[in-house]
């Protein structure tokens, strides 16, 4: 089946050209601060809050409440004890992991007593036929808005990330830097979660990231190489659960795997030839 013959594949097709760029542009930024375990503490939170939601009464096709709210929740959270506490920031994630994974079980328990489990996997693992037309007009006002936020703070952002040390010379509050930043990212990683999944949505957010890093030689070609990857994983992750029948998270994230082993080895000619 092409991706265009029906049309909850092109909705599909939108919202990976949507979630995309989104995530990709997100993404060097993500590996710079140090994020990425943060990132996959946000997409265990989702599931989490996906459960939580489902199990306060929320309808099974828009749990957004308990989603966002828990993920909004543990990301703030998060950064407030990460600029207060002794302990490193892994350590405090690597804590957080813990637990939204044990009350993420134990709702999920609850949950399916009310709903089979097998109707919440494609919030779980992605899922092309889930995609509808207001999903789609939230991730292109999210981008829209992501983009405008970035305009405007990503200099602040590259600077906190890249230069650390220089910058509280410059950047004299930073702590709204931190907070600002993981709103958008966990923004990004919840309204993603129809196409990628709760279980694999961070895997889109690191892996573009790590495959431009082979390729780019300057911060500009770091982000255009994050958002092209991002784009090509995800149209091709679609092609592949179009022909295989299988979850379009998983899909999404095998081609992104295949292009960063793809970014590496380029990476690693082109310095051999240097």
């Amino acid at each position: 089946m092409s991706l265009l013959e029906q049309p909850f594949l092109v909705r599909a097709l939108l919202a990976v050209l949507l979630v995309a760029p989104l995530l990709g542009l997100l993404s060097p930024l993500v590996v710079a601060r140090r994020l990425a375990f943060l990132s996959t503490a946000l997409g265990q939170a989702a599931l989490t809050g996906l459960t939580l939601g489902l199990a306060l009464g929320e309808p099974l096709d828009a749990p957004w409440g308990g989603t966002v709210g828990f993920c909004l929740l543990l990301a703030l959270g998060l950064t407030w004890l990460k600029r207060r506490a002794l302990l490193p920031a892994d350590t405090l994630i690597g804590v957080a992991v813990a637990f939204t994974l044990g009350l993420g079980i134990c709702l999920l328990v609850a949950v399916t007593r009310r709903f089979n489990v097998h109707q919440i996997e494609a919030l779980m693992f992605g899922s092309l036929l889930t995609v509808t037309r207001n999903d789609l007009f939230a991730l292109a006002a999210l981008l829209v808005a992501t983009a405008l936020v970035a305009r405007r703070a990503w200099n602040a952002w590259v600077l906190d990330s890249a230069v650390a040390p220089l910058a509280p010379a410059h950047l004299p509050n930073r702590a709204w830097l931190d907070y600002l930043f993981v709103v958008v990212l966990t923004a990004a990683i919840v309204a993603s979660l129809k196409v990628i999944g709760a279980l694999l949505v961070e895997a889109m957010v690191v892996i573009p990231a790590a495959a431009g890093r082979q390729l780019a030689a300057s911060l500009r070609g770091h982000v255009a190489w994050s958002v092209a990857i991002a784009l090509l994983g995800g149209v091709a992750g679609l092609e592949l659960s179009c022909r295989f029948s299988v979850p379009s998270g998983g899909a999404v994230i095998l081609a992104l795997f295949a292009l960063f082993l793809l970014a590496c080895a380029v990476g690693a000619w082109r310095r051999g030839r240097r």
